[in-house]
Order: C-alpha cells, then sequence, then structure tokens
C-alpha cells in the first residue's frame, strides 16, 4: 500500500468518525429537547391534578380575565 494510499484511508476513517460525532451530538440534542418537553407536560398535568390550572391556555385566559376584573373594578 502507498503512503498515498494510506493517507487517503486516514482520512476518510476521520471523515467517517467526525460524521458519527456529529450524529451522536444531534441525537443527544433532540433526547435533551424531548427530555425538556416530558418536564414541562408533567408539571402541566401536576397543575391539571390540582386543580391549579385546565390547561396551559386557560390559565393564560383566566389570568387575563382577573387582571381584566381588577381593571374594571379600579376604574369604578
Amino acid at each position: 500500500m502507498s503512503k498515498l494510499s494510506r493517507l487517503i484511508e486516514q482520512v476518510e476513517m476521520a471523515q467517517t468518525l467526525l460524521s458519527l460525532q456529529m450524529e451522536r451530538e444531534q441525537l443527544r440534542m433532540k433526547v435533551e429537547h424531548l427530555t425538556n418537553l416530558l418536564s414541562v407536560y408533567q408539571k402541566v398535568s401536576l397543575a391539571e391534578t390540582k386543580s391549579q390550572v385546565k390547561n396551559a391556555c386557560s390559565h393564560i385566559s383566566s389570568t387575563n380575565d382577573e387582571n381584566l376584573i381588577h381593571l374594571r373594578t379600579n376604574i369604578l
């Protein structure tokens, strides 16, 4: 095997290793993202079981309604 062919083989191996490292990092980031989503889902579910919120949207709208009621009371 000539030096040139060994060098080409080493470069191809390095390229393969870099590609695998990039794929592994992308998978790690996806797992981290999904873990964060699961954590948020569990927190919302816990809040729902404690009757703190019905769901994320209704909690926001009910907070806005409370603020409007306070504004109306203060104006009157």
